[in-house]
This record gives structure tokens, sequence and C-alpha cells, in this order.
């Protein structure tokens, strides 16, 4: 009978819990869901996101800045971006190889979108921003959120970014483009909490005159089970909740 009692005490949480502090943390969870403090979840932060951006479910599009509601607390993480450009298939492999050989950085491309991570953001930030742009000025990457991001250019339909970031030993973040690791993109050394994060420049996906509402549009895939492509280790496994910002 003593047996039953222990694990009947540990089901509600009693002094048998197997928790230190002799409470059950999944009945814990619960009682905070019920309580209505929201579990985290994964999807894109509307708070944190640019006014310029749309946002339904994980589909990003518009302009501007994008951050994902749950930090990067883990030590190694991976998630991707799934492209969404009908108007523009992906060409044959060879002549892809070739387009992508061309300046693959992007520097020259004002319309190449930027992967990566980006520190939390505010409303207060976006205000400041637009002042900025306003007066003329022209926005640094520190100063328009992008210093963690690396742009990649003549991005088609349903290719795939992965982003692979560590944090411990040496700080790194790895951009993959369908599976294919991109070296030169590699960002080394980074402090603080971070989120998943894209930019895209406005008229980004277009082609011609680059009219704002042909752009391009992009699914943030957390899930693995939805992963199109492999990590560039075992260890980078998909981003975990712990906590995020709606």
């Amino acid at each position: 009978m003593g047996g039953c009692c222990s694990c009947f005490d540990s089901i509600r949480g009693g002094k048998h819990s197997n928790s230190p502090d002799g409470h059950d943390k999944s009945m814990e969870m619960t009682r905070n869901s019920a309580a209505g403090v929201p579990l985290p979840t994964h999807g894109m932060s509307r708070a944190m996101s640019a006014p310029t951006i749309q946002i339904q479910g994980f589909k990003v599009s518009g302009s501007g800045l994008a951050l994902a509601r749950i930090p990067i607390e883990q030590d190694s993480a991976y998630w991707e971006w799934h492209v969404h450009l009908p108007g523009l298939p992906r060409p044959p492999p060879d002549e892809d190889d070739d387009l992508r050989d061309v300046q693959m950085n992007g520097d020259g491309d004002p319309y190449a979108i930027k992967f990566g991570v980006a520190t939390r953001k505010d409303g207060n930030f976006y205000k400041l921003l637009d002042n900025v742009e306003e007066e003329g000025d022209e926005a640094s990457p520190r100063d328009d959120g992008t210093a963690l991001m690396r742009p990649i250019p003549n991005l088609r339909h349903n290719d795939v970014i992965g982003v692979a970031v560590q944090q411990s030993d040496l700080p790194m973040i790895q951009f993959l483009l369908n599976g294919e690791p991109l070296p030169e993109c590699t960002i080394n050394r980074f402090r603080g909490t971070v989120y998943p994060a894209v930019y895209i420049p406005a008229g980004a996906g277009g082609e011609g005159d680059r009219v704002e509402d042909e752009g391009i549009s992009l699914i943030a895939e957390f899930d693995e089970d939805n992963f199109k492509e492999m990590s560039p280790h075992a260890r980078f496994g998909p981003l975990l909740c712990a906590r995020g910002i709606i």
C-alpha cells in the first residue's frame, strides 16, 4: 500500500514527487495554462516585427524586419525559411549552380533578403528607424537591426534557407541554401539574447521594376518533421520553446 501512496503522491505533486521542491512541473504548467498564463508557442512576433510586415501564421511577407516569438536559449539550434515565389521557379541544377556563383554575399543587390538573428525589438525601435529614413539618412546594419544577418540573393521558388546557431565554445551562425553550406555568410561571435529573424527589402522578389505587390513571402519552419534539408550537424536540434513574446 505504501508504494501505491507514493505513486499517488507523485501524481498529485506531493512530498514523494520527483521534483526537488515537491511540485510536479507538468501539473504546474497545466495550472498556469488554466489560470490564463499562455504557454510559449512557435510563431512570428507581431510586437517585435516592423509595422510594414504582414504575418499570417508562420508566413511572412511585406517589407522590413520580422522576428520570431521564441528566443534561442539552447546550445545549438536549427530552423528553416521556405521561399514562396511561384512566378520565379528554380532553374535546372546546372544553371542554378552558375547563378549562385555570382556574388553570393549579396552586398551588391539591394533586394537581397537577409537571414539570421536579431535582438529584441519594440515599437520605439521602428519609430526611431522611421525618423532616420525621413531625414534622408541611410541606416547602418547595426542601426536597422540586421547586424547579425546576411543577405542571400537570387532566391527562387521552393528554395530553403537553413540557419544553424551555436552558443557554446565559439558562438557562430551558419547558413545553408538548399542544404549546401554558405561559409562566406558565416557570422562569428555574438552575445546576448537573440531571436530568429528575416529582413525583406521593399520590392524583394519582383522582376523588372520590382513592384512591391509582386514580392516574395517566406514560411518560418521550426518543426523538425517539416524540415526539407538536414542541419549541418546532429547537435543542431529544432528550436525549443522556453519563453516567448507575442
